[in-house]
């Protein structure tokens, strides 16, 4: 996941119109339906309105002193009488804290995923069974180097390997786009300031915001670490090292529950390396085979 220094820094940025680029290879995502870089290129605009809260002057009445502030005062002062800790609208820095810390295995978010492209060669994982995640057979393919007119070919010298195209099939922990969105909210709160509501809180409309930046952490991240389970490296070489989400993200966040936070599957096509260094652990099938090719041999050899 993404450092906790750089979410805050993200989340700051969230709150100030803009976002700030994460460290890394995959961190310029793009959709199928829109090729531009989307994450950590784009800026988040919260839609701050310019209109003034508050009373106009001393005694007179205003948004700040409306009968529905004065009645939300009073409903979250009586939770906390009654030892409840509710959280509406957002992180106030009066509010108590609930236990953020997500526990158990999510269920899977029901969602069409874009078709699998034909031909490539499947990749196995470097550890049996390592290809498992939050439920979900995590699957990765080789659609073979890139040619000639790719922008990525020079890096075939360059890197003294050789770049291929993959297809992903994916899935973003439920859990872990909860922490990570329950970060951001946090941060983004201790320099909000928004019209119409006190300090430190964050208004329902910024909330879709919150969740799409989580929710494409997440996804970055999940690509990033899913590559090392099939001895995989990212190449940190600007957008040509950039992940594309076949999936529409912006939509997948528009519909994501965050009451639930299910595990969100994905497919993804970037490029990238096979490790030189990495060390492919064979099946126990995969062994008794070479047992059973061995054996056969030394028959062979004794008649």
């Amino acid at each position: 996941m993404m450092p906790k220094a750089t979410l805050a820094a993200a989340a700051t940025c969230l709150v100030a119109l803009s976002l700030v680029p994460s460290s890394g290879a995959f961190l310029a995502p793009v959709t199928h339906n829109d090729h531009r870089a989307s994450m950590s290129t784009s800026a988040l605009s919260m839609g701050k309105s310019m209109a003034m809260p508050g009373p106009a002057k001393s005694g007179s009445s205003g948004p700040a002193t409306s009968e529905y502030r004065m009645k939300k005062m009073s409903d979250r002062m009586k939770s906390k009488k009654k030892g409840k800790n509710k959280k509406k609208g957002g992180f106030g820095g009066d509010d108590e804290e609930e236990s953020t810390t997500p526990t158990g295995e999510k269920k899977i978010m029901d969602h069409e995923l874009e078709p699998e492209p034909e031909g490539g060669e499947e990749v196995a994982p470097l550890v049996a069974g390592g290809a498992e995640k939050a439920g979900y057979t995590i699957r990765l393919k080789d659609l073979g180097p890139v040619d000639e007119k790719d922008d990525a070919y020079y890096l075939n010298e360059e890197l003294g390997r050789t770049v291929h195209n993959f297809w992903m099939s994916a899935i973003a922990d439920g859990n872990e786009i909860e922490k990570t969105r329950t970060t951001v909210l946090k941060q983004s709160a201790k320099n909000a300031n928004f019209p119409g509501f006190r300090k430190g809180q964050i208004p329902p409309y910024a909330q879709p915001k919150m969740t799409n930046f989580a929710l494409q952490e997440v996804l970055v991240t999940s690509c990033q670490e899913a590559i090392t389970r099939f001895g995989v490296n990212e190449i940190n070489e600007g957008q040509l090292g950039a992940v594309t989400f076949n999936e529409n993200v912006d939509e997948l966040s528009k519909k994501y529950n965050i009451k639930s936070f299910l595990s969100a599957p994905f497919t993804a096509n970037f490029r990238a390396t096979f490790d030189p260094e990495a060390v492919r652990e064979n099946s126990e099938a995969e062994e008794e085979e070479v047992a059973e090719e061995a054996e056969a041999t030394n028959n062979d050899a004794e008649t």
